[in-house]
Formats: C-alpha cells, sequence, structure tokens
C-alpha cells in the first residue's frame, strides 16, 4: 500500500513537473492511435474521428503538389499558406504538427500562469499540485486535445499567433513598460493571425490600448470596470482618443496592418482574387444552413428557402450586434487586466456568431488560464456550468438523432442551439460578477 502510494506520487510530480513533455507525447499518442482506431466507424456508425476540415486540408495540399491552385478543392476557404505548408509534408505529418503548435500554446500559458501568481502564492509555485492545475488549463484539457488531434489547424494558424501577440504585449515582469521592439515583434504575430483566421482582428483596440496605458489590476480603480459607470466610460473614451496616437501604439497598429496587407498580396499575387473572396471576405458574409450551436443557423437554414432573400445581407447584418458588444467590452477593460478583456470579446464574438463550432470554443479556452485568477469559482458559476454542461448535451444529442439517424428534429435542435445561447450569457454574467466579488473581498 506504501508503495503504491509512492509510486502514485512519483508518477503525479512527473506528470506536473514534465508537463510539456507529457502533454507533447499524449497528443502525438492520440493523434495516431484514435484515427486508426476509430475512423472506419467501427465503434459510432457513420461517425469518424478526423475532422473533416483535415480532409479539406489534405487535399487542397495535394492540388498543389499537382501544380494547381488549393482553391480547386471546394470549401477550402484558408489563407493558402497552409496548404503550402501541408503539401511539403506526409500526409498524416499536419496533424502531428498542430499537435506540437498546441503543446507549445500549452507551454506559453504554464508561463503566463507562474508569472502572474501573487505573493503568497509564489511560495507555493513549487508545489506538485500548483503545477498540475497549470497543466490542466490546456495541456491535459480533453477539448483542447481532441481538437488538434482531430486535424483541426487552430492551434498552429490561430491560437499560436494569438499566444504568442499576448506574451510580448504583457509578458514582461511587472513594472516593466513595452517596448517599440514588443511592439514591431508582437504587431506582425497580430498580422499573422488575423491574415490566417481573420477574428483576432477584434483584439486591436484592446492591444492599443495597454501599449497606449497598461495599468495594473491592482490599482485602486481596479474594483469595478469603469465601463459600468458612463461618466468614467466617457472620459476613458476620450482619454484613449489622445493615447491611442502615441508612437507605441501606432507602430503596432503600422506593424500589424502591413503584415497583414503583405501576406494577402502574396497570396493574391501566387493564387489570384480567389485567394481575397475565399479567404478573407467569404467570412464577412458567410451564413451556414447546416446544424451548428449557433442559434441563428435555423433561421438562415429556413431563408434558403426563399430565393428573394438575401442571406449575404443577413450575413452582414448579424454582425451588428457582435461588434456592438465587442466595442462596449473593450473600453475600459484592456488597461486594467488584457487577459481578461481578451477573454470577454473573445467569449461574446463566439457566443453571438452565427456559426458556433467545437472549434471556436479552443477561441477563448486558450485566453481563460490567462486571467483565471481574476475571477472565482462562485455557486453562481458553478450552476450556470451545469446548466451549460446540460445545453450542450443536449444540443450534441439532438443533433446525432438529426445527422445520423436522419430524423426530422430540426426545432428540437434549434431549441437546443437557443438553449446554448442563453447558458453561455448567464455563465458570462456568472463570470463577471464572480470578479466583482473577488475584488470586494479583496477591498474588504
Amino acid at each position: 500500500m506504501a508503495e503504491t502510494k509512492i509510486l502514485g506520487s512519483r508518477l503525479l510530480k512527473f506528470v506536473a513537473e514534465y508537463a510539456v513533455g507529457v502533454g507533447l507525447f499524449l497528443r502525438l499518442f492520440l493523434a495516431w492511435f484514435l484515427p486508426w482506431l476509430l475512423d472506419d466507424g467501427r465503434f459510432v456508425p457513420g461517425v469518424a474521428y478526423t475532422d473533416i476540415d483535415y480532409l479539406v486540408f489534405t487535399d487542397a495540399a495535394n492540388y498543389i503538389k499537382m501544380g494547381q491552385s488549393p482553391y480547386d478543392r471546394h470549401t477550402y476557404r484558408y489563407t493558402p499558406f497552409l496548404a503550402e505548408l501541408l503539401a511539403h509534408m506526409p500526409k498524416e505529418a499536419g496533424r502531428y504538427l498542430f499537435c506540437i503548435a498546441d503543446a507549445i500554446c500549452g507551454w506559453i500559458i504554464l508561463r503566463f500562469r507562474r508569472r502572474n501568481r501573487s505573493t503568497i502564492e509564489k511560495s507555493k509555485s513549487n508545489d506538485t499540485w500548483a503545477k498540475l492545475q497549470d497543466a490542466i488549463w490546456w495541456l491535459y484539457n480533453p477539448l483542447a486535445i481532441n481538437i488538434c488531434t482531430r486535424g483541426s489547424s487552430e492551434s498552429l494558424m490561430v491560437l499560436l499567433p494569438v499566444l504568442l501577440t499576448m506574451k510580448l504585449v504583457a509578458g514582461k515582469s511587472k513594472g516593466k513598460h513595452p517596448t517599440f521592439k514588443d511592439a514591431i515583434l508582437s504587431g506582425v504575430c497580430h498580422g499573422i493571425a488575423i491574415h490566417s483566421k481573420l477574428y483576432p482582428i477584434i483584439y486591436s483596440l484592446s492591444y492599443m490600448a495597454y501599449f497606449a496605458a497598461p495599468i495594473t489590476a491592482t490599482n485602486k480603480n481596479g474594483a469595478k470596470f469603469p465601463w459600468l459607470e458612463p461618466k468614467r466610460f466617457i472620459q476613458l473614451g476620450i482619454l484613449w482618443a489622445r493615447r491611442l496616437l502615441k508612437p507605441i501604439p501606432m507602430v503596432f497598429l503600422t506593424t500589424a496592418f502591413f503584415t497583414f496587407v503583405l501576406l494577402t498580396y502574396l497570396a493574391v499575387l501566387w493564387y489570384g482574387e480567389i485567394a481575397l473572396q475565399e479567404g478573407l471576405l467569404y467570412h464577412f458574409s458567410r451564413v451556414d444552413h447546416r446544424h451548428n450551436y449557433s442559434m441563428y443557423w435555423y433561421w438562415i437554414y429556413l431563408a434558403r428557402a426563399r430565393p428573394k432573400t438575401n442571406l449575404k445581407l443577413m450575413g452582414r447584418l448579424l454582425l451588428v450586434p457582435q461588434m456592438v458588444l465587442l466595442v462596449y467590452s473593450s473600453l475600459g477593460i484592456a488597461p486594467y487586466d488584457l487577459g481578461l478583456a481578451l477573454f470577454i470579446q473573445t467569449y461574446l464574438f463566439v457566443t453571438h456568431n452565427k456559426v458556433i463550432t467545437a472549434q471556436y470554443f479552443t477561441w477563448y479556452l486558450c485566453l481563460l488560464p490567462l486571467c483565471s485568477d481574476s475571477l472565482s469559482l462562485t455557486k453562481r458559476v458553478k450552476i450556470a456550468l451545469v446548466v451549460l454542461l446540460l445545453s450542450i448535451g443536449l444540443w450534441l444529442g439532438s443533433a446525432y438523432i438529426l445527422e445520423m439517424q436522419g430524423m426530422a428534429v430540426h426545432q428540437i435542435v434549434w431549441l437546443a442551439s437557443v438553449l446554448y445561447f442563453f447558458a453561455n450569457v448567464n455563465l458570462m454574467g456568472a463570470l463577471l460578477r464572480s470578479r466583482s466579488v473577488k475584488n470586494k473581498g479583496k477591498a474588504d
């Protein structure tokens, strides 16, 4: 019994101490084993483990090998550089590359969490349990492991550039302000992220605001969000209008812009205007009538039966509530807590998006560990999490009946999507409330 306990303790210490290596090995092994085991539908008929997007990537890479355009592959709507990269690798190597990028994301998250520990917690930073908790956020996160091992490119094409940008913008020790070098390097990473996936453009204002006026989250005004105070909100907007024209934020913006333009120009130069249309402009008016987590899908599905309906216009109109929420959430949060600002913006962006797939969850889950110390697991948050998990379970069950069993349960899937939306809104409210309670407790 004693030997078993000692062995378990050593094993726990090993997986905590070498989390990056263990997490990478786990990903690489599962990326080989699970597709071999499940892709033939042996256990779940009609369901393959490999993501359909990975088949699209590899098909596009094959077109390049034959001297054709990756956009000759129907539904390839990504940067051509992804297909170019995969074209110079064995077919299954791309999946392993995504796993390596995902492990690097976990390493960056670990570095952030250990740097952000409070003075009291620093004495515990070498504890096995503290290190294991840090690793569980991403390196041992089942969802993160599932996404990259299925062949999704999110970790390489967007999560890694986003986390690298965050590290360059706010990764310095407390008291050290960003430099022009930080602005240039982070601008390059941000430009790459925008070219690869477009959505990281929503972070631009927050990055610039942080460069213009980095403020620690522990200052005397940090107990409340300024945007909850109308007068303070207006004052902050005017103040930012002046500060954003300072050299460092402008260098960041200029570098990010030119990096994005250069990559997009090269894509168009090599593959024609279709690279601009499919890789970028398509996402502004994208509408997906196939069921997904978004509650808008059923409305789009019904609208397709009406010839006079302008789906592209509908796609653009659905961006309006997202933009309002993003602008509103940006002001007043980033200078106080950049990680929290990016998490809130991403969470709201995904929740209100007209298309939501499982990959989108990783967009904000990779940012949550960077601001989790600002939030508390209150009773309300726990209840909100349970409601969210139930809504996801209901959606998955009804979607399986619709997609795999062929039963006409469209309205049930839509109701599950609506429940999922409100569950997310409820959870965000609970998280923000938990932050207010935590800061109030500190103040008391």
